[in-house]
């Protein structure tokens, strides 16, 4: 059940909240500041409203990096937790535990770890959308030992993406980049659900033998290739793909079409970013190296909304739900 519907009462209870905590940091004097804060924004207005229910206390979870296990000192939350103390202020009721990934018990789902992160808890309330792709502790055990409920943010994720599904605007134009390999399994979904897949970044030297289930699929998809580099989108598939998004009433991008960091290899990402942006269809971003470039070219106002997951919403669109939202339900 989510927050806004739900009729329990909180009052004095200790609440943990899992958010999405994986957010870029930068180098700031000896230590580390967040960089790109977007999904911690999303955080805050269930924080807002658990605060407003007068809960004794709210202990955050997240995740930072893959530290593998073991406690890596760059890739500890206090940056973000003092992001949060920037916002909220300096509050004895908001409390933000250590990464999560430092132990190999939170992957692993072990059950020892899941009843420890229950201890400090009363309720559960998952409101991390960009992680709940996966059967990890603080996603799918929790529910398994506290009453739990979805926060705010998955509501809101759930009912974008749900409409995004049943009713977006036609022609749909979805655009992939990135060089995950795990992407090129959705290839198929997509490739029946949208009316023409753009595949950029390192994902058409990652396709081996794809098999569609019709024919007609082949029509839609549309790979890019990459300049003499190796590291951007050629001039050829830029020119190819902005006329297809030119064309399009929906658009849906998730991933950069090169190694964008590098400024001599942005030209593809910025041109294809751009040229959604300046599209008048309903436009919707997803992932992490997404929320980086809308960042760097300032166009998070250019979308009609952002999701805090790059492959949670592409699962969420192929299935409908997610592990974490299932375990709730």
């Amino acid at each position: 059940m989510y927050l806004s519907k739900s009729n329990f009462d909180f009052t004095g209870k200790r609440v943990l909240l899992r958010i999405d905590a994986d957010v870029d940091l930068k180098k700031k004097g000896k230590g580390w500041v967040v960089d790109e804060d977007y999904r911690l924004s999303c955080a805050l207005p269930s924080i807002r409203f658990l605060q407003e229910k007068k809960v004794e206390q709210i202990v955050l979870l997240g995740h930072l990096g893959r530290p593998g296990g073991k406690i890596v000192k760059d890739l500890s939350l206090r940056p973000v937790a003092n992001w949060f103390e920037k916002r909220l202020g300096k509050k004895e009721k908001l409390v933000l535990l250590e990464n999560l990934r430092f132990s190999s018990g939170e992957k692993n789902k072990d059950i020892d770890f899941v009843k420890k992160l229950a201890v400090p808890g009363e309720v559960f309330v998952n409101d991390a959308f960009g992680s709940s792709h996966r059967d990890h502790a603080s996603i799918t055990g929790l529910p398994q030992a506290l009453p739990s409920f979805l926060g705010l943010r998955i509501e809101g994720e759930v009912k974008t993406l749900s409409w995004l599904k049943a009713h977006s605007p036609r022609p749909l134009v979805f655009v992939l980049g990135g060089s995950k390999k795990g992407k090129v399994d959705y290839l198929d979904f997509l490739s029946s659900w949208a009316d023409q897949l753009l595949v950029g970044g390192k994902l058409p030297k990652l396709v081996q033998n794809l098999k569609l289930k019709a024919k007609s699929q082949k029509k839609k998809l549309v790979f890019g290739k990459l300049n003499k580099a190796g590291k951007d989108i050629d001039k050829r598939t830029i020119k190819k793909f902005k006329k297809a998004i030119a064309g399009a009433k929906t658009i849906v991008w998730a991933g950069p079409m090169g190694v964008y960091e590098e400024k001599e290899n942005r030209a593809g990402t910025q041109e294809i970013a751009k040229a959604i942006a300046e599209s008048r269809a309903f436009k919707i971003a997803g992932g992490g190296d997404t929320h980086r470039v809308l960042s760097q070219l300032r166009l998070w106002s250019c979308f009609n909304f952002v999701s805090t997951g790059g492959g949670a919403m592409l699962q969420f669109l192929k299935d409908e739900t997610l592990p974490g939202i299932k375990a709730i339900k």
